[in-house]
């Protein structure tokens, strides 16, 4: 077959001869050659080059590079990938012979919770975005969790698929500060809302100026501020501050010569717009800086109640230490006038009991004048002392379930004699039966005694008085009712006033004013109150109200020591009997001395001091010890401690027999094993009573 060429010639005829080969030809074919092997050269050369970059570039980029291309049937492979790729994902080497394979492992290594980020990744490529960026966790083989921050560029080619670029890059140190900054931030602000002052950074200059870089939100309630104040308003709080503390406060941190080694303290006023006056105070830590500026970090806090418990605690201290000091003032003010009345009603006690020829009945009436006017002096004594503890607030209160008709009977009689002295009936037959009230009984006692000594004094002769008791609800109602005077309105209005009697001072009738005051506050102590009624000539009735018990009613312990029952008279021969009189005070002494020689079958030793006793006593147990609680070298209860020590004297009973009449004190000798607490002036016998009472039995007949 023959080939034509375009101008009908046959193509046979051009060719040389089968084997024959002309030298241009040859020499056409041969640059041909020439020029694509230097073509090809250059390519390499290019390449190479190219691949030097890359490389390169791919050393030397912190984290990694790739290429992931997305085929148009949506097949993902990377075609390559820089070895920091294979270091930052954990992945072998030999994968990048695999792109496939790759892209796969690349995916598995990409955190559950995070690999939904690929396809939100796809729908925004879609949408035209031109590049992609993120932060996603990964977990390495060994199950390090690690941050990559990936940035895509998107190229799509002409056969239809996209070709991604991207850099990956380790952030983990940066995603941990990033959360750490978080939690600090959302602790900063928690604090600045919660605590109920203000955190604050200022920073001076070397320069000395002052700049707030730091508040927090608390500041506009701390200090009032208007709420468009801005936040870094370093001036705007000043406007708060009393003017005589703001020169104070301006200097606070910028101070010539201030040490900025150790924190400041402050504190200082401000005047708010609703509040008033308030305190506010601080503490301030400051942290020097290279350049010689400071920064100061603090909180300030309103301290306003803090100040006024403080200035509470010390007023109450100081209170405290009055009123130990007015209790001591009056302890020792009961021993120092009751010590001379001791004298002088003790020995108008004895002048009375002697029956010699020499002492006539003229004497003894004017002894019974010296006793009376003693006794009516130590009347007024205790109750001006009762009514100074009252006010004091120190008179010790036992408040416990009492039964009422046993405190009643307790009181008529001790005011029996008074009535029969006055031809006055005492009646009580309307006190009900099992009333338990709560209250103190030594003091009700008291309140009781009162009453029923002003309805006795201020009645007629022949005279009635009658005291009732009854429930009320939760409340048990006493009553002391009389047929005396009476009392009108105008006295009515002022009969609680102290010292004030009423107009009875014209009458002749002993008194102090001070009785019905000790009265109203007593009841007032025991949670109770007091109200009366009278008319002139009609009498007046006292009713007090106090508050009912449910417990069963309280005997141990309520009689106080000075009060205890004496033991019948027996009829057994007198037992001789050694007493220790502990005392420093000689006037005491010989009066206790004439008392115990009324008791010829006992001995009578006396220590002038306690050392003195107790020597005495280790000497020669004595039967019963009389020990006065004020020596001259120790107290009572120093001498009862050192006799404790001893196991020969522990036993030994002892009296106390003091001018110190405060209760306190009545009740501590009770629970350091004291048998009774006597006080002064002495009632000659009831001594000789308690000396009968409590005088060990199985002493030696005399």
């Amino acid at each position: 077959m023959a080939y034509m060429d375009p101008h009908g010639h046959s193509a046979d005829a051009a060719l040389p001869p089968p084997g024959t080969v002309t030298t241009p030809e040859l020499d056409r074919l041969r640059a041909a050659l020439l020029r694509s092997e230097a073509r090809e050269a250059a390519l390499t050369a290019q390449l190479q080059a190219r691949e030097q970059l890359v490389q390169g570039l791919s050393r030397h980029v912190p984290g990694g590079l790739m290429v992931l291309d997305r085929l148009p049937d949506g097949h993902r492979r990377i075609p390559y990938a820089s070895d920091g790729l294979f270091t930052l994902f954990d992945l072998d080497p030999a994968l990048a012979q695999d792109p496939d394979a790759l892209f796969v492992a690349l995916v598995q290594r990409v955190h559950p919770e995070h690999r939904g980020m690929i396809q939100q990744w796809e729908v925004a490529a879609a949408a035209g975005a031109p590049v992609l960026s993120g932060d996603f966790q990964i977990v390495c083989a060994n199950g390090e969790g690690r941050w990559i921050a990936m940035q895509l560029g998107i190229q799509l080619n002409d056969n239809g698929h996209r070709i991604w670029y991207g850099m990956l890059q380790d952030v983990t140190v940066r995603q941990k500060m990033e959360h750490r900054l978080v939690e600090r931030d959302v602790l900063l602000k928690s604090l600045g809302r919660n605590l109920p002052g203000v955190l604050f950074k200022v920073w001076v200059s070397p320069q000395g100026e002052p700049h707030l870089q730091y508040v927090s939100a608390q500041v506009k309630l701390l200090y009032e501020l208007p709420d468009d104040t801005q936040p870094g308003d370093w001036t705007c709080h000043y406007q708060r501050i009393h003017p005589e503390d703001v020169a104070k406060v301006r200097h606070l941190m910028t101070a010539k010569g201030l040490d900025t080694s150790k924190p400041i303290s402050y504190e200082y006023r401000v005047l708010l717009p609703s509040k008033g006056l308030r305190w506010l105070a601080g503490q301030a830590m400051p942290m020097p800086e290279a350049d010689g500026s400071v920064s100061w970090y603090g909180y300030t806090s309103d301290v306003t109640e803090q100040k006024l418990y403080a200035d509470a605690v010390i007023s109450a201290e100081a209170a405290e230490r009055a009123n130990r000091a007015k209790s001591e003032f009056l302890s020792r003010m009961s021993h120092e006038l009751r010590t001379p009345l001791n004298a002088v009603i003790g020995f108008a006690q004895l002048l009375q009991m002697d029956r010699s020829h020499e002492f006539g009945e003229t004497q003894r009436g004017h002894v019974r004048l010296i006793e009376k006017a003693g006794q009516h002096l130590l009347s007024v004594l205790g109750d001006v002392l009762d009514l100074s503890r009252i006010e004091a607030g120190s008179l010790p209160l036992n408040i416990t379930a009492q039964d009422c008709r046993h405190v009643v009977e307790d009181a008529l009689q001790m005011v029996a004699d008074l009535a029969r002295r006055h031809r006055i009936t005492l009646h009580a037959d309307e006190v009900a039966e099992h009333l338990t009230v709560q209250a103190d009984r030594v003091r009700l006692r008291q309140v009781l005694v009162n009453l029923l000594v002003n309805a006795i004094k201020y009645n007629r002769p022949g005279g009635q008085v009658a005291v009732r008791a009854w429930l009320d609800a939760d409340r048990v109602v006493l009553e002391v009712q009389d047929t005396g005077m009476g009392l009108d309105a105008t006295q009515l209005a002022h009969l609680f006033e102290p010292f004030n009697r009423l107009g009875a001072e014209r009458t002749g009738i002993e008194g102090t004013g001070i009785g019905l005051v000790i009265v109203h506050r007593l009841v007032t102590l025991m949670h109770g109150q007091i109200e009366a009624q009278s008319a002139p000539g009609q009498g007046s009735c006292f009713r007090i109200g106090l508050p009912s018990a449910s417990d069963p009613p309280v005997y141990s312990g309520a009689m106080p020591l000075d009060e205890l029952p004496s033991r019948p008279p027996s009829a057994e021969p007198p037992m001789t009997a050694t007493i220790l009189y502990a005392e420093d005070n000689e006037v005491n002494v010989l009066l206790v001395q004439e008392v115990i020689r009324m008791r010829p079958q006992w001995q009578l030793q006396v220590g002038r001091s306690g050392a003195q006793a107790l020597a005495l006593a280790q000497a020669a147990p004595p039967d019963l010890m009389l020990v006065d609680m004020h020596l001259g070298d120790m107290s009572g209860f120093d001498l009862a401690d050192a006799l404790d020590r001893d196991s020969r004297l522990r036993a030994v009973p002892r009296v106390a027999l003091s001018a110190d009449a405060m209760p306190d004190r009545i009740h501590a000798a009770e629970e350091r094993g004291f048998k009774a607490y006597l006080t002064k002036p002495l009632d000659v016998m009831a001594l000789l009573r308690c000396l009968d009472e409590h005088l060990p039995s199985g002493l030696n007949p005399g």
